[in-house]
């Protein structure tokens, strides 16, 4: 017996792989003599020679089949049924059919509410004995919640047909002990083909009855269906008060996927994605199905519908309006089928330097004005073309900690089309070279990359890049960052892009709303996210607040020869002002800060934050600088910002509601004072030209320290119209009479009974 010193090292790697124990397993160790293995190996090349080896595919065989060898294939097409029982109260029944032939099982879709179900599915069966098995056809109810019902059975043996034979279609009549009731009969075809006209049997059977997909299939995955569930319109109402509880079901082949429940709604909006598998021998029909949800009960069929996914194009992005069957409502989904070659590193869209030549004249810009007026202005929107070479990752984290490596490919996103590259196995430095094509509709949008390992049922985030398409012009080395693109993660991405475009369509574009982002979804209310946006408001304020003190001090006089310098432009400029000074003021500031940016200026920016006003609002949020705070101090800090908020919505909401009041006659004292300013004020503007008002006005301003060093600052019309109540503080000196507050609370007793 060996000791746990002396066994061989592909006990261990199998230990970690299947997550289990040998202790007290009946397998006992091989001796070292017959052990196959000589010398040092790895674990993960054991564990490889181990599957491959014959008494894997011997000990599996006899484990599914009871012998390694299959004389002979059976399939089976289960093609429907006719005149079902009912088995729910509505009459009908949600039936699906179990197919068994000695230890192997299979079952087909449930086709919802209806006694006539049509399935037409497929299923391969491996015999050794025809004349010693039985075909076991099983009709059930599906029952959400609770058992399934029996509908009826039939079972007969596999000799009764005819062996290498072309297929024909059997009807056999349903049965079920005790009942004398037609129980409805179940219509399929029956192909037996021995061993010498058909290959071999694998040592790991590939059979599409099995729920579970094996890692050590033989199935062929070509691509990659990406399904985004957008919304749903017009939903037939199920509930008592016009409303349903929707969720939708996809299913292509034996894969399934079910959306999140929306409540109490006919207009669903999901914006979830799904990833579906595409095989070579799955089928090519994505099935989509609606259903009501109901606690306790059967859920209700809303409504289905198919679509064929062999009429998608390849790295193309479909948006469709799918109607659901039986008045149901309509489907908003998005559709883009990935082509997947692991075989193959170069894409299929790989461009040519001859095509990139005509792209570019496909997109030039025309200098000839008479060329405009013969433009076909009905392909504005096809803006330019967006070309990205994923090349290749590096450093990629480890997913799969026991092998030490990750299953990566990448996912490109641009404008609401999604596209991937292929899954390179067993590897942290992938290497794609493959290339796609985007056609561009705005040249603002950004190209969004994120990396992933694939496992079997889900995807692990492994690092995301988001760069603007207008910087899409040469070779980029990027760090991977997480999922909120704040932080860098482990890894680096090399792309190649490069974008062509029509400037005039593009400008045309820019002036045109945004193309929607079906993805999208507002975000829930988190402390962070709202600190975040705290922060940033309260930057922007200490930039107009530090404006506002720069202007205070010229107005004050602090530096004379400053103050006097902008009272003569002052001057000047309302004296000469005309309304198109306004754009080219705007235009000056722009070009400006160009100027700056490349020549070396001083941006307005950086005369901004070196000012010293902005220096002093700073001061406290520079010395809180590197503090860590406590749970308590953050709740204290999250406090004080809901604070600031509150009052600030309390001031603006008050000065507005007593702009409202002075209107409205609330006080006839201060609305009589406005009436008589404002008549006042329109005879002089009639008789005075505006423009020498705001130059007295503005004389006025800054001469005031200068007259008077003791003048304080007064702002007249706040201080007028803070002299005004606000709707809080009317209510608040509302007088109550006796009867009044007799018939209110007679009120509030007829309410509470």
């Amino acid at each position: 017996m060996t000791t746990p010193q002396s066994k061989p090292p592909i006990f261990d790697s199998l230990r970690r792989s299947f997550n289990s124990s040998f202790k007290g397993s009946k397998l006992k160790s091989p001796d070292k003599e017959s052990w196959p293995y000589k010398g040092e190996m790895d674990n993960q090349s054991i564990f490889e020679e181990f599957v491959s080896s014959p008494l894997c595919r011997s000990s599996s065989g006899k484990a599914k089949h009871g012998s390694k060898t299959h004389p002979h294939k059976v399939e089976i097409t289960v093609l429907g049924a006719t005149d079902l029982a009912a088995r729910d109260s509505n009459g009908l029944s949600d039936p699906y059919c179990k197919v068994k032939i000695g230890l192997q099982r299979a079952r087909t879709k449930v086709c919802p509410k209806t006694l006539n179900p049509h399935w037409d599915e497929k299923f391969t069966f491996f015999v050794d004995h025809i004349d010693e098995s039985h075909i076991k056809f099983k009709v059930m109810d599906y029952d959400r919640g609770f058992r399934d019902d029996l509908i009826g059975y039939c079972e007969l043996n596999l000799s009764m047909f005819p062996i290498d034979d072309d297929p024909r279609v059997f009807t056999e009549k349903l049965l079920d002990e005790g009942s004398t009731e037609n129980l409805g009969s179940i219509k399929f075809s029956v192909i037996i083909t021995s061993e010498s006209n058909s290959s071999p049997s694998p040592d790991f059977d590939d059979r599409d009855n099995l729920r579970s997909t094996s890692p050590f299939q033989e199935r062929h995955l070509t691509g990659v269906l990406s399904v985004t569930l957008v919304e749903a319109q017009n939903l037939r109402p199920m509930n008592k008060d016009g409303s349903s509880d929707p969720y939708c079901k996809f299913k292509l082949g034996h894969q399934k996927y079910k959306s999140k429940v929306m409540r109490r709604t006919l207009d669903p909006i999901w914006k979830e994605r799904f990833e579906i598998r595409v095989y070579s021998d799955s089928s090519k029909v994505l099935e989509i199905s609606v259903y009501d949800e109901e606690f306790g009960f059967s859920d209700n069929f809303i409504g289905s519908a198919e679509v064929d996914i062999g009429d998608l194009e390849e790295s193309r992005t479909y948006k469709r309006e799918i109607e659901l069957d039986n008045n149901g409502g309509v489907m908003i989904c998005i559709f883009n089928l990935s082509n997947i070659n692991n075989n193959d590193n170069e894409s299929a869209c790989e461009l040519t330097p001859e095509d990139f030549i005509d792209l570019r004249k496909t997109y030039a810009l025309s200098y000839n004005p008479l060329h405009y007026l013969t433009y076909n202005w009905e392909h504005v929107e096809d803006v330019g073309v967006l070309v990205v070479k994923i090349i290749k990752c590096i450093d990629l984290p480890e997913a799969e900690t026991i092998i030490g490596t990750s299953d990566p490919f990448c996912s490109i996103e641009v404008e609401n089309t999604q596209v991937r590259t292929p899954t390179l196995y067993k590897t942290n430095a992938p290497v794609w070279n493959k290339q796609f094509k985007f056609n561009i509709r705005d040249i603002h949008s950004t190209l969004n990359i994120r990396v992933f390992d694939e496992d079997k049922n889900k995807y692990n985030f492994l690092g995301a890049v988001k760069l603007p398409i207008l910087e899409a012009h040469t070779i980029h080395r990027c760090l991977l960052k997480d999922r909120k693109l704040e932080r860098v993660a482990f890894g680096e991405i090399f792309l190649e892009t490069e974008l062509i475009y029509n400037p005039l369509r593009a400008a045309i574009k820019t002036l045109l709303p945004c193309e929607e982002n079906l993805m999208y979804e507002e975000p829930k209310f988190k402390r962070n996210l709202f600190m975040q946006n705290f922060k940033r408001v309260y930057a922007l304020a200490n930039i107009a607040l530090s404006i506002g003190l720069w202007v205070q001090k010229i107005y004050n006089w602090d530096n004379r020869a400053r103050s006097a310098l902008f009272l003569i432009l002052y001057i000047v400029l309302i004296a000469t002002f005309e309304l198109y000074m306004v754009p080219m003021f705007a235009a000056i500031v722009i070009i400006y800060e160009f100027l700056a940016r490349w020549v070396g200026f001083k941006s307005f920016e950086t005369w901004i934050l070196n000012s010293d006003g902005h220096d002093q609002l700073s001061k406290e949020e520079d010395s809180d600088e590197g503090e860590e705070f406590s749970i308590t101090a953050k709740m204290k800090m999250v406090m004080g910002v809901c604070q600031t908020v509150q009052n600030s919505l309390d001031y603006v909401a008050s000065y507005c509601e007593r702009v409202k009041n002075l209107f409205n006659w609330t006080i006839p004292f201060l609305s009589f004072m406005a009436a008589t300013f404002l008549i006042t004020g329109t005879i002089v503007i009639y008789f005075i030209p505006l423009r020498w008002l705001i130059m007295l006005w503005g004389i006025n301003k800054f001469t005031v320290k200068l007259r008077n060093p003791d003048y304080e600052e007064n702002q007249e019309l706040l201080n007028f119209l803070s002299r005004l109540p606000s709707d809080v503080e009317l209510n608040q000196m509302r007088i109550i009479s006796k009867d009044s507050s007799k018939t209110k609370r007679g009120t509030l007793k007829s309410r509470r009974k």
